[in-house]
């Protein structure tokens, strides 16, 4: 029985420090949460995840609206923790931080989570909802690190180039028999 799992990469999110978990979506964040409404709606998405970082539920609020179906929040779809608290982390210190995670997963700076922590909450996450929820199609919004380690457990040729090419909003659908992948694509596009 096939189960069809859309990883969405949450839309764009201000970054001027405050609240990690709390950072909601720009402008062009709320226009792209349209568009991927757009864009998915006629797919059937029957169960909607998101993370609990009110960026990634906000990224796929309207389009569960529409489908007349609650979101449901998982914790193990949360970004990685980065460094110790809440707090916003800026690009120029997350992306060299993020390099050196992909290249040794048990680094980590002090309070923060490693690769190999972070992939084990993700995985377990993602078993359980594509067992709970087998046959059906599943959205699951989260972030670019915790999404590309997940794809990458499947897809082994990904890694942090593959990150660093994603976009704000990013839609990747995987198809899975068991927990086999059979199809990976990009389906995200401007509409």
């Amino acid at each position: 029985m096939e189960t069809h799992i859309y990883m969405i990469r949450h839309c764009e999110s201000p970054k001027l420090g405050g609240s990690e978990e709390r950072r909601g979506l720009t402008r062009k964040g709320k226009m792209d949460a349209s568009k991927l409404t757009t864009l998915l709606r006629n797919e059937d998405i029957e169960v909607f995840i998101s993370s609990p970082y009110t960026r990634a539920l906000l990224s796929i609020e309207e389009l569960a609206t529409e489908s007349g179906k609650e979101i449901l929040l998982c914790e193990n779809f949360k970004e990685c923790i980065f460094s110790k608290g809440d707090k916003v982390v800026p690009n120029e210190q997350v992306y060299p931080l993020v390099k050196k995670m992909f290249s040794n997963h048990e680094y980590a700076i002090l309070g923060g989570e490693t690769y190999d922590q972070c992939l084990d909450r993700a995985i377990f996450g993602l078993e359980r909802v594509r067992r709970n929820f087998e046959g059906k199609r599943i959205a699951i919004s989260t972030h670019g690190f915790v999404m590309t380690i997940m794809i990458r457990n499947f897809i082994k040729h990904i890694g942090f180039d593959f990150l660093m090419e994603t976009t704000k909003p990013d839609v990747f659908l995987l198809k899975f028999d068991g927990m086999t992948v059979t199809e990976f694509t990009r389906i995200w596009r401007e509409v």
